[in-house]
């Protein structure tokens, strides 16, 4: 009897919760409805201003290469210039100093669509430093290559079209199309033309970016850090008047000396006007140029891919760990420790020089928030696995940190370069600690998963193997146990993780109400963001109290647990990509 009023008390308990989620559901669906980020009606856009002309001028802005060059020729100039040195040398854009590296990345990207750019004529991968070079120096040379890149298919179909019908599809499937064709009266009128479609006018929103891009000029390059005796911090380019300055004087004819030497596809004349304005330009005002370390290490930043590359070491501590557990050797699970650290040494690395470049804490956008949660996840599982001798945690954080750094290592994740934030996410301490607490409890909730799936591999696949690996994973490799005992003690691992995550979680949201008091007034709104942080946050509420009223609470534990998992993603991802809210500036 006792037992059957517990059960009922229970399934009482479950369905007064459920009603919360739905209420919740229900009191934020006129809000969600009203913000969702939809087309207009009809795709009518009538608070939109007319599409601007585009700023295309049948002038190249730069000396044209010999018209005689071939192929060989280019590559062969391309191998003949090192331009490890100049890749360092910074350049003001977009409200930050930078690499010179990670300012070609970005504008390549944004007329190519990629930060490298690849010829279908010419195979050959050059610098992303030459690339952006060789186009604002020579641009004659990419006027009839695919180079711009034009994101809508339809808005490509229709500009393809005037290309001749025997590379009409091959400029279509590959995506860019040349320079030389968006001259063109047709071209014009198409990306001029009316927009009453919402993706059209984005596609030629994108078009015009691209267009943009490719027609700045090398008077455009802020190169000239600013003196440290001026008002103003701002840089300047070498063709704008300064003040006398024989530096600035001798750095501005080593820029007109690369020029002329790029033009006549002279290597030995354009390295040497390369290796004057690398001695040059750091030296001009030398308290405001940004130092060669922190330079060094920016460049290093991009060329492994935002460090990114650890999701290798990862990748074999898991692989390891995992034939560890199923073997019994210990000198694997030694090795899979010693692969593991070497994995968040790296991801560590990655961590501190994007803070390092970026001067903040790096956890304002979606790309950093991603990194982190991954990273905090790590921290969590190496610490949990020392202290309870259970190398479970350990595996579960080295597929943690492979699956995410692949993630970021393959996908263009949103704000992957370092910029600028919203000012409001600079306003407040609480702000900060708010943000690192959710990231905290959503890297728990991330690491529960996949000892949740662990979990279900020896539940649904009782072989002695699974039964090996368990008792490998929970440290009683050398006083195996039953199926039973292993999956409780599993569940018990499982449990102190979903703990942590509940309660980080719920301290998290309160601290995001105080932050929200002070920045909007109120403590709650029903913004989409809050909303679903409340509902996932329910939902580990339930988790952890549903055990005391099931026939099989460690199972059902790990299969809601899998289910928090996704809600999470879409809290932390969803929610932002997809609905318009208070917390979308990030």
């Amino acid at each position: 009897m006792k037992s059957e009023s517990s059960t009922s008390q229970t399934q009482r308990f479950v369905r007064i919760l459920l009603c919360v989620i739905t209420a919740c559901l229900l009191a934020n669906t006129p809000h969600l409805a009203a913000q969702v980020r939809q087309e207009p009606a009809g795709n009518t856009l009538p608070d939109q201003p007319a599409f601007p002309p585009l700023p295309i001028s049948g002038d190249m802005p730069v000396e044209m290469m010999p018209p005689g060059i071939s192929e060989q020729q280019h590559q062969d100039f391309a191998a003949q210039l090192d331009l490890s040195a100049f890749s360092q040398l910074a350049v003001f854009d977009q409200g930050r100093s930078k690499v010179f590296d990670t300012y070609a990345r970005e504008m390549i990207t944004n007329v190519f669509g990629k930060a490298r750019y690849r010829d279908r004529f010419d195979p050959t991968h050059y610098s992303p430093t030459f690339t952006w070079l060789d186009i604002l120096l020579n641009k004659s040379w990419y006027a009839d290559r695919p180079l711009i890149y034009v994101e809508v298919l339809e808005l490509r179909r229709s500009l393809a079209k005037l290309l001749p019908a025997e590379v009409e599809d091959g400029f279509v499937s590959f995506g860019r199309l040349p320079p030389s064709l968006l001259l063109t009266e047709q071209a014009q009128q198409i990306l001029n033309g009316s927009a009453s479609d919402l993706r059209l006018l984005k596609g030629r929103n994108q078009v015009l970016s691209a267009w943009a891009g490719y027609q700045l000029l090398p008077n455009s390059l802020l190169l000239v850090s600013p003196s440290p005796t001026a008002k103003s911090d701002k840089w300047q380019s070498l063709f704008e008047p300064t003040q006398d300055n024989t530096d600035v004087l001798e750095a501005r004819l080593a820029f007109t000396e690369l020029a002329k030497a790029w033009n006549e596809a002279d290597s030995k004349s354009a390295q040497i006007a390369i290796d004057k304005l690398v001695a040059k330009l750091p030296n001009i005002h030398p308290a405001t140029y940004p130092s060669a370390t922190l330079r060094h290490a920016e460049l290093l930043y991009n060329q492994t891919h935002k460090f990114t590359v650890g999701y290798l070491a990862y990748g074999v501590a898991t692989i390891l760990l995992l034939i560890a557990m199923g073997t019994q050797r210990k000198w694997l699970i030694r090795s899979g420790i010693v692969f593991l650290l070497i994995g968040f040494a790296v991801h560590t690395a990655g961590f501190a020089v994007r803070g390092i470049i970026s001067g903040r804490w790096p956890i304002h956008n979606q790309f950093e928030s991603f990194i982190a949660l991954a990273w905090f996840a790590c921290v969590m599982g190496i610490v949990l696995m020392f202290a309870k001798r259970q190398w479970m945690f350990g595996a579960a954080a080295a597929a943690l940190g492979t699956t995410a750094l692949l993630f970021a290592n393959t996908v263009a994740i949103p704000s992957h370069d370092v910029a600028q934030v919203s000012g409001i996410l600079a306003t407040s301490r609480i702000l900060y600690i708010h943000v690192n607490v959710v990231i905290a409890a959503y890297a728990l909730i991330a690491l529960g998963f996949f000892i949740a799936l662990f979990y279900l591999g020896v539940y649904y696949f009782k072989t002695d193997t699974t039964v090996r690996m368990a008792a490998a994973g929970l440290g009683e490799m050398d006083n195996p146990s039953g199926p039973e005992k292993l999956l409780r003690d599993l569940d018990k691992a499982h449990l102190v993780i979903l703990q942590l995550a509940f309660w980080l979680l719920g301290l998290g949201i309160l601290l995001g109400a105080y932050w929200a008091d002070h920045a909007w007034g109120r403590w709650w709104g029903w913004d989409p963001k809050e909303t679903w942080a409340l509902i996932t946050w329910i939902i580990y509420l339930i988790v952890i109290h549903l055990r005391f009223g099931v026939r099989k609470p460690h199972l059902v534990t790990s299969w809601l647990s899998v289910i928090g998992f996704f809600v999470m993603l879409w809290t932390h991802w969803g929610v932002n990509l997809l609905l318009a809210g208070l917390h979308s500036y990030a």
